[in-house]
Formats: C-alpha cells, structure tokens, sequence
C-alpha cells in the first residue's frame, strides 16, 4: 500500500522550492512554483493563511523584479476582496493585519511605480488598520515632507522594518519539494479518515 501524501507539506513543499529559487533572483521560476502552490493549496482546500502566504511570496518576487504596477494592482485587488469577503462583520486580528500587509505593499509598490499619490493612500489605508507597520509610517512622513525614496534608502528601510517574507533566515530547504503532478494535472486529493 503507497503512504498517504501529505497534501499540505505537499503545496507548502513546492513553495519552499519556489523561494529557493527567488533566493536565487530565478523569480520566474520562483512564480511559477508559487502559482502551482497555490493551485495545489485551492486543491485541497487548505486554510485561507497558506494562500495569503503564498500570494505574498508572489508579490515579493514581482515586486523584486521590477513589476510594480502589477504587484501594486494584485496587491490592492487582494486587498479589495478582503473586505468584500468580510462584508459587515468585524475583522480579526489576523485579517486585519492580513489587510493592512496587502495595502502596505501595494503602497510601497505604488510608490516604486512613481504613484506618489496613490501610495501615500495605501499606505494611510494600512495604517488605519494596523498602526504597527513602521515601514508605512515612514514612507507616509518621507514623502508628506516631499522627500523622494531613492531605491538604496527604499532598500535599507524594507530591510530594517523586516518587510521581505522570503529571506535566507526564514526559508528551510529541507522542506522544498517538487510537485508530483504536472501543472495542469490537479490529482491530488485530501487523504481520506478513518
């Protein structure tokens, strides 16, 4: 009898193997292996907190390679379907900060983009539900004096406030895996109890 996958080390495997790769600068790649984690994660129907992961490894490596406008727009839309979902109801702490972590990107992406405007409105969004976001004060009180936010000091601040998700320090290449599916194959099904 073949042993049971585990199908979320399964998703979180392939993830791992696509932070590998953004450690690397390979973001290409990086994406694809975060899309097909996130199609295993749907799959599955995994815990909304892995996708979240997931698609903010896919706004770093767009984000790293340039593509802010994009990251920007996915970063907003997420945030936008965030509240929709919620509807009336009071959020959770972790939708919360899930919320403010998405309007923060999208600001810093704006901003990346030259959207100085647009920006310091996501950044204010964020803050307002989060005031723990030092990265976004930051940028709001540089750019409110009309300061710019050249690429090195832009660097250095995403590095102190600890804004990168995918560092060295936070990915475990023992865990990296690589799907045992083809990406438009979605076979994999929830192990079945009792």
């Amino acid at each position: 009898m073949t042993p049971a996958i585990d199908v979320h080390r399964l998703h979180a495997g392939v993830a791992e193997a696509g932070k590998l790769l953004a450690l690397k600068g390979r973001h290409d790649e990086a994406l694809a292996k975060y899309r097909e984690a996130l199609r295993l994660a749907h799959g599955v129907r995994a815990p909304q907190v892995f996708a979240r992961h997931y698609l903010h490894c896919v706004l770093e490596s767009l984000e790293r390679t340039g593509a802010n406008e994009q990251a920007a727009m996915l970063a907003h839309e997420a945030a936008c379907s965030a509240a929709a979902e919620l509807g009336d109801g009071t959020p959770s702490d972790f939708q919360r900060r899930d919320r403010a972590c998405l309007l923060e990107r999208c600001g810093v992406n704006r901003l990346k983009a030259g959207d100085v405007t647009g920006a310091r409105e996501s950044l204010a969004a964020a803050i307002a539900l989060d005031g723990a976001l030092p990265l976004s004060r930051d940028l709001l009180a540089w750019t409110a004096r009309g300061l710019g936010v050249p690429a090195v000091r832009m660097a250095e601040a995403q590095r102190a406030h600890g804004y990168w998700t995918v560092r060295a320090d936070t990915v475990d290449s023992a865990r990296a895996c690589e799907s045992p599916v083809g990406p438009k194959e979605p076979r994999i099904k929830e192990p079945m109890h009792g």
